[in-house]
């Protein structure tokens, strides 16, 4: 992915509900990612979006709960040469089908797009994580969903007890990423959690929703868009900022992100990594070394990754701080601290940066670097 490079960023407001439209919250995030790269929509000739709601029991409604390439390429008029949409895929694997029409010159300006939206009169029960109340399963979930694997994120709350049990952390360490976080978002202005910190007493008393993890270890559900550019390097426009696009992998060879971009974990500076459920920060951690096996719960409660620590992790608050875009929070920060434009949260001495979107079975990951 060499000369491949990200130009600009946008993000719409991030709320947790909304009367505004997902079209124009789209629409927002796009044109200021536009603005930030200093190009128009009339240059962009590809796109990649991933337009699939993943709430278990959203209705899948374009221009209700989600948007597709279609509707976006006709509200900009966009002169696309090259376009797609990605089921249930993170904003890193869009980055690394956005480098590769680059690579392969389909395209010169490639807009990205995710947005995630709660339709009014919803509840949290049918329109998030929980599918319970179904009475009929279909497919693998015929073996799953009767036991209640995939409810309210059982089968993630299943891999921390394990993990709990084995190298003897507790709640109380989970609250400290849950913690984490929350400091974190106290410096991002769009995070839906930026004034309210939480103390143990009240984390512990929040309901239970699949042990170990209770309410405040499940990231909040929001209306918002985040939207990037990509072009190769030497086509950077004048006065935009860019972050070098050094590395990528999927879950089946995570440690190619390495091998891509010519970097060890040694060499990370810091690291976005996803956190749909708290407990998900210590399998990484751990997976590519940057802490030694069984410590990732002492490693964070220790405050090694604080944004003054050793390892600074999810400098705008994660998905449990900022809210659950699905990743292109984690991606947006990366671009900010790469590019210096973080504000109160940037960091000093940036260097390699590891993005982490997905789950242990379905993770993609990414190496953003400050241009050279």
């Amino acid at each position: 992915m060499g000369g491949v490079v990200i130009a600009g960023f946008g993000a719409s407001e991030i709320l947790r509900k909304t009367d505004r439209s997902i079209t124009d919250l789209s629409v927002e995030a796009i044109r200021r990612a536009l603005a930030d790269a200093w190009i128009s929509a009339d240059d962009v000739d590809g796109y990649v979006g991933a337009p699939f709601a993943t709430n278990a029991g959203s209705p899948h409604a374009e221009g209700g709960d989600e948007i597709s390439l279609k509707t976006i390429a006709a509200t900009l008029n966009l002169p696309l040469t090259y376009g797609a949409d990605l089921f249930r895929r993170y904003p890193t694997d869009m980055v690394s089908f956005a480098a590769n029409a680059l690579s392969a010159a389909n395209s010169r300006f490639v807009l990205g797009l995710r947005a995630m939206y709660n339709l009014p009169g919803l509840s949290y029960a049918t329109s998030s994580y929980a599918t319970s109340g179904a009475d009929q399963a279909f497919g693998n979930d015929q073996f799953t969903k009767p036991f209640g694997f995939t409810t309210a994120g059982a089968r993630f709350g299943t891999r921390a007890q394990r993990y709990m049990a084995t190298h003897g952390a507790t709640r109380a360490d989970l609250y400290e990423v849950v913690a984490l976080a929350r400091r974190h978002a106290a410096n991002n202005p769009d995070a839906v959690w930026r004034d309210r910190s939480v103390r143990l007493d009240d984390y512990l008393a929040a309901p239970m929703i699949a042990t170990p993890h209770g309410l405040l270890d499940c990231d909040m559900p929001v209306c918002g868009a985040m939207a990037f550019v990509m072009c190769r390097a030497a086509d950077l426009p004048a006065g935009a900022a860019a972050a070098r696009v050094t590395g990528w992998s999927g879950f089946t060879t995570p440690n190619a992100v390495f091998e891509t971009s010519g970097r060890s974990a040694a060499d990370v500076t810091q690291a976005q990594l996803y956190d749909g459920f708290s407990s998900m920060i210590w399998e990484w951690l751990e997976g590519f070394g940057l802490c030694p096996p069984g410590s990732a719960w002492s490693f964070i409660r220790d405050g090694h990754g604080n944004a003054d620590g050793r390892l600074p992790l999810n400098t705008f608050g994660g998905s449990l701080g900022e809210g659950r875009m699905h990743g292109m929070g984690h991606l947006r920060e990366a671009y900010l601290q790469a590019t210096g434009k973080a504000g109160a949260r940037q960091q000093a001495g940036v260097g390699p940066i590891l993005v982490h979107n997905g789950p242990f079975d379905d993770s993609s990951f990414l190496m953003i670097e400050p241009e050279a």
